[in-house]
């Protein structure tokens, strides 16, 4: 794999459109009203636009913001809807309530500005606690400032350019031209710089074609604008997770381009970020693994375990760099987990190959380790279980006729050995130990070695598949013997698992 964790977001595929609200709120005095809080809540979406547009039932979302000292307030990234609007003191008495419709500036229905004069409003007058029925704004009683005036002309002037360059690359992504694409985002950022999606989605577009240092640069400015909206988000948790998930990449980049400690040091802040860690320690693990560090990869894998215990995964990793530190007990409980872990993840998912491969590929070391504590019964039961489910099921047959090879049982090998051969025509290895078992079979018959159907044919099969493979000298001696007029006993010499 040569990417960055994260694939392309949402945005490749659907837009989800947002506008920039801003206003100002003023007191029953006509003062600004430092510290009130804005909510806005969806209660309403617009759809089919173009054709016969209709109102659906919103989704709920709510959008909260305090003004500042001078009143003021603006809000980046509001979803396009309908949305109800409730203005409250600093010291929570609601103060005004209306509803509007927050979309494209151009559209004559929508207002992304909010000014109100609470003291032209009737809201004024209302007992404390109680709100105005039916108050709606009139969003065009109350001056703005320059700055606000600016920032709107410039959300009006960029939002049809955006709008088109979106266009576009969705063209260019849909024809894989990843060149295009990436110039087209770079061209959305230099209009629009307060999209963390952007950025993000500009990373995986660069780590996609292994340009990891500009990638890394990206994430992190993907994390930089994303940090700021922590503050007027009414989701921090989706948000903490999205900032979790582009350090994750980071680290990923870093450990792309052989920076082992940069990318631990960012896979640690992923995991400080997002309220689901495991992700981040496993990654570590894997560097770790990849860089000979076992006993700390070890040590990663198992914090990953203790964030989340259902990932099987974790498991796999964790398994094999506990046997490559020679401690073989701990690698084969470590396997049994994943395999348990894997097979509940299939009664809930029963169609993933993923999870399938990762089974037969677990249930395949099971078996290996098994072997080495001479536990051969336990061994032979693992690896057929890893044929059903192995996305390459001719190995653990192969594993099932090497086990019983090296214990002199041909009888229960041959067929495990015809299976292999069965799933995968080439495999040269499988033919030899076939080979041997029937030249093993072979007596004198008058001056000649006669041998049972089908030991020619695999012998030639291995020297078709593997000319000059291991065992290539040993099965012409073989085939020279059988043309011998006295005969020769071979030596079986045990053979080791795959």
């Amino acid at each position: 794999m040569k990417s960055c964790f994260l694939t392309l977001l949402a945005l490749l595929t659907m837009q989800t459109w947002s506008a920039q609200v801003s206003g100002k709120i003023l007191d029953s005095e006509g003062r600004p009203l430092a510290k009130a809080e804005i909510i806005y809540k969806n209660i309403g979406m617009v759809t089919d636009v173009l054709s016969a547009p209709k109102i659906v039932e919103g989704n709920g979302r709510t959008y909260k913001v305090k003004t500042d000292k001078s009143g003021a307030f603006v809000f980046m990234g509001m979803d396009y809807g309908i949305y109800e609007v409730v203005i409250k003191s600093p010291d929570g008495t609601t103060l005004y309530t209306g509803k509007t419709r927050v979309g494209d500036n151009h559209d004559p229905d929508v207002s992304n500005i909010l000014n109100i004069d609470l003291s032209n409003l009737e809201a004024n007058k209302v007992a404390p606690g109680k709100v105005a029925p039916g108050a709606e704004s009139d969003f065009t009683t109350a001056k703005i400032s320059k700055e606000q005036e600016q920032m709107v002309r410039l959300e009006k002037a960029n939002a049809p350019k955006i709008n088109h360059l979106i266009v576009q690359f969705h063209g260019a992504t849909d024809n894989q031209d990843w060149p295009q694409a990436t110039e087209l985002m770079q061209q959305l950022i230099a209009l629009d710089d307060n999209r963390w999606e952007f950025y993000q989605n500009l990373g995986v577009l660069q780590s996609n074609q292994e340009h990891y240092q500009e990638a890394a640069q990206s994430f992190a400015k993907g994390v930089e604008v994303a940090e700021k909206t922590l503050a007027t988000t009414d989701d921090a948790a989706e948000m903490r997770k999205n900032i979790g998930n582009m350090l994750l990449a980071e680290g990923d980049c870093y450990n792309r381009l052989g920076k082992l400690d940069e990318a631990l040091t960012f896979y640690e802040k992923a995991a400080a970020t997002n309220l689901h860690p495991g992700m981040a320690h496993y990654r570590a693990c894997n560097a770790l693994v990849n860089t000979g560090k076992t006993e700390a990869a070890i040590a990663k894998c198992n914090q990953a375990i203790v964030d989340d215990p259902t990932q099987w995964e974790y498991y796999q990793v964790l398994g094999g760099a506990l046997n490559t530190a020679n401690k073989p007990q701990d690698a084969l409980k470590a396997f049994e987990n994943g395999v348990a872990a894997a097979r509940k993840t299939l009664e809930e998912k029963p169609d993933s190959p993923r999870v399938k491969v990762g089974l037969g590929q677990m249930l395949n070391s099971e078996g290996n380790l098994l072997v080495g504590l001479k536990k051969y019964e336990e061994a032979v039961g693992a690896f057929t279980q890893a044929a059903e489910v192995a996305a390459y099921p001719a190995m653990p047959y192969f594993n099932v006729c090497a086990t019983y090879f090296n214990l002199k049982r041909g009888e229960e090998a041959l067929p495990a050995c015809e299976r292999a051969i069965a799933s995968d025509p080439t495999y040269s290895e499988a033919y030899y130990l076939k080979a041997s078992i029937l030249f093993g079979e072979g007596k004198n018959d008058h001056g000649r070695y006669v041998v049972p159907p089908g030991t020619s044919e695999s012998l030639n099969k291995y020297l078709e598949y593997a000319p000059f493979g291991q065992h290539a000298s040993a099965v012409r001696s073989m085939i020279n013997r059988l043309n011998e007029e006295i005969p020769e006993q071979s030596a079986k010499k045990p053979t080791k698992n795959h």
